[in-house]
């Protein structure tokens, strides 16, 4: 039973800090949208910054193993990028709150420092397999921080300006067939920095040098 409170009580504060942002929220109303006294949220948390806490560590916890699942899976190093990008984008389909509360934060939130907390791990493990399966391009255009960056923002602005694209476009980006459409660009722009690795790999790679035969007779 007490289980089963501590879970209403995180999902009905993901969805009012989602809708509301964590200061607008209050604990009282979070209490009365699962049905539950405020005492007990107090009980399960002190205060509202440690369920707002609870709330990022679970998305985090989440995000953290679908990420490095797909990572760390079979297949080509292109493949396992591929999964990496189809499971963001599954992670924030199927937590839109998470698109909307990370962004507030993020803009002068008094939780910035526990997203850094929680991301940074995130980032390092992404910097560390970009630089150890393409060491060519480290500290060029191509690097692993510009390149998580750009793939970042391609996948992240999809849910996080889905109201203003759904006015630009005339449909939501969100509907299965659009984020099945935006994966498929990723995956053809995942191609194309693919390729541009390949060739700088190429580039830079020490040419062998050959034995000479001066001298040889031959």
């Amino acid at each position: 039973m007490a289980t089963s409170a501590r879970a209403d009580i995180l999902n009905a504060a993901d969805e009012l800090f989602g809708q509301l942002g964590f200061n607008a929220a209050s604990t009282r109303e979070i209490a009365q949208s699962c049905g539950v006294n405020k005492a007990l949220i107090h009980y399960h948390f002190n205060t509202k910054d440690e369920l707002f806490g609870a709330v990022l560590d679970r998305y985090y916890d989440k995000l953290d193993a679908a990420l490095r699942k797909a990572l760390e899976g079979r297949g080509t190093m292109q493949a396992r990028l591929a999964r990496t990008l189809d499971g963001y984008v599954d992670f924030l389909a199927d937590n839109p709150s998470f698109s909307r509360i990370i962004p507030r934060e993020a803009s002068g939130g008094k939780h910035l420092d526990r997203i850094v907390a929680r991301t940074l791990p995130i980032f390092e493990m992404g910097i560390a397999w970009l630089d150890h399966e393409f060491p060519a391009t480290a500290g060029a255009e191509l690097s692993a921080p510009q390149l998580i960056m750009s793939f970042y923002g391609m996948v992240v602005s999809t849910f996080t300006y889905a109201p203003v694209l759904e006015e630009l476009l005339g449909t939501s980006p969100l509907s299965a067939r659009n984020l099945k459409l935006r994966k498929r660009h990723l995956h053809r722009m995942l191609d194309l920095v693919m390729e541009s690795i390949r060739a700088e790999a190429a580039a830079t790679k020490p040419r062998k040098r050959t034995q000479s035969t001066k001298g040889t007779g031959r």
